[in-house]
């Protein structure tokens, strides 16, 4: 918050924040951070706090404020029902929570499991599980810290605007607002992604801008975008991969920029990172210098279960002890080549086993995205009786392809037992509120005759 306080005076008149419309200047923001602190007066020091709006600016503003009362908050996501606020209260054990109308309730809860671990303790975030409550998490300054750093250095050229389309309660919105206050840069978001508008935010601002987002944001910018921009120099995408076409299309709709692809995860922050596609298509680049990485359990393929440690992490699970020194399971099976690059094989709930063989659905995925008339695709499991489990392909895309000609090109590039046994294209995908195609929900779906087909 000094660094903040200090941009106001070296910078009052430049834009700190902006989401669609509304925009603040740094004078400007630090006026309303402290006149949100006035409304916080009833809140003591080192609380914690549940905040999330339907405007991220109201959400920013109020945890900016939080954080200036020396509070920890913890950002709530505003699509969550009321009855999921309540138990998740209840459950954390979290002790003030700001409604849509501006009032601070407070709750005495008989235990809670939240504790103040750090002084440097600057939010709790949650997990976007698709069973159960949201897992909270601490985050502290100086993991995000160190991060900035590792960012700053990517940049082959100077950036003065962060851009970041998606919720706040995302880690990855959050983080680039953060980040670019932080730098004493100006963020622009959205209250709801509008990839055109976007664009013609950046353009409007006429200042070299970074776009983080994930790889859904992007197709839509590539696909529904009649007019490109010059001033976007950097494009950070992560939470899922790239295809190989998609990235070929970003390269031709923004010729100026960079592409960085991230590896990561809420809870470890960056992992590996692909610059200008330098890595082998299948891989996620390297590692950051800062990260060690172990394998568990490795198959006779070299593919285990991927743990991290790096400077980068989280503080540790809400109601879970943390040592200094825990590996964070990562929750994806991996590999390394002899050459430093690594390689995802899918989550570890994801995997198949077909007729004895591991089966990883993201490798399949991963070669079928590559048919040229394929948007986007996803391989689940259905139970066989013979074989256990068989897999079923399930896509977009501009045109039905039949299964004999899939099933004849995907016979180039795998094992016959990789092969789809089932093959679906339908008008649309489930999403999570960050963007990406929701695994579980498309699951249940298909189990229950649910999808729509083309």
């Amino acid at each position: 918050m000094k660094r903040l306080r200090r941009f106001a005076e070296l910078q009052p008149n430049q834009v700190a924040l902006q989401f669609d419309t509304h925009s603040l200047t740094y004078s400007e923001l630090a006026q309303y951070i402290d006149d949100y602190c006035d409304r916080l007066s009833q809140i003591p020091k080192h609380q914690f706090v549940a905040v999330g709006f339907q405007q991220p600016m109201e959400t920013l503003l109020y945890y900016l404020a939080l954080r200036e009362k020396e509070c920890i908050p913890c950002v709530f996501d505003p699509s969550w029902p009321a009855s999921q606020v309540n138990e998740l209260l209840q459950h954390d054990g979290i002790p003030f929570y700001i409604d849509a109308t501006h009032d601070i309730h407070n709750y005495t809860p008989p235990t809670s499991p939240l504790k103040l671990i750090s002084e440097d303790l600057l939010h709790v975030g949650f997990t976007s599980g698709t069973t159960g409550l949201p897992k909270g998490y601490y985050r502290s300054e100086m993991a995000w810290i160190r991060s900035y750093e590792q960012n700053e250095q990517l940049f082959n050229q100077e950036i003065t605007i962060i851009v970041a389309p998606g919720p706040l309660a995302h880690s990855l919105s959050l983080y680039a607002c953060i980040y670019a206050l932080y730098t004493g840069r100006t963020f622009l978001g959205q209250a709801h992604f509008e990839p055109q508008a976007l664009i013609h935010m950046m353009n409007e601002s006429k200042q070299s801008a970074a776009l983080f987002a994930v790889p859904t944001m992007l197709h839509d910018c590539v696909y529904q975008c009649p007019q490109s921009t010059k001033y976007l120099k950097s494009v950070l995408s992560s939470g899922d991969k790239l295809s190989e076409q998609l990235r070929e299309q970003l390269s031709e709709a923004f010729p100026a920029a960079q592409l960085l692809e991230f590896f990561g995860s809420s809870e470890a922050s960056f992992i590996s990172y692909n610059h200008d596609n330098e890595a082998p298509a299948d891989s996620v680049g390297r590692c950051f210098p800062n990260v060690a990485i172990q394998l568990a359990d490795k198959d006779d393929q070299g593919i285990g279960k991927l743990f991290v440690k790096s400077n980068m992490t989280f503080s540790g699970y809400v109601g879970e002890e943390k040592s200094l020194n825990d590996w964070i399971e990562i929750g994806d099976y991996a590999s390394i080549d002899t050459e430093g690059y690594l390689y995802l094989h899918g989550r570890a709930n994801d995997k198949m086993i077909i007729g004895g063989k591991n089966v990883y659905p993201v490798e399949i995925e991963r070669v079928i995205s590559q048919y040229p008339t394929i948007e986007e695709v996803l391989v689940i499991s259905e139970t066989h009786p013979r074989f256990g489990e068989v897999a079923v392909a399930i896509y977009t895309g501009k045109e039905t392809v039949s299964y004999a000609e899939m099933r004849t090109y995907l016979a180039a590039h795998l094992s016959r037992y990789q092969i789809p046994s089932k093959w679906k294209r339908v008008n649309q995908m489930c999403y999570t509120p960050s963007g990406k195609i929701a695994r579980g929900q498309m699951k249940r779906a298909y189990e229950e005759g649910r999808l729509i087909y083309e």
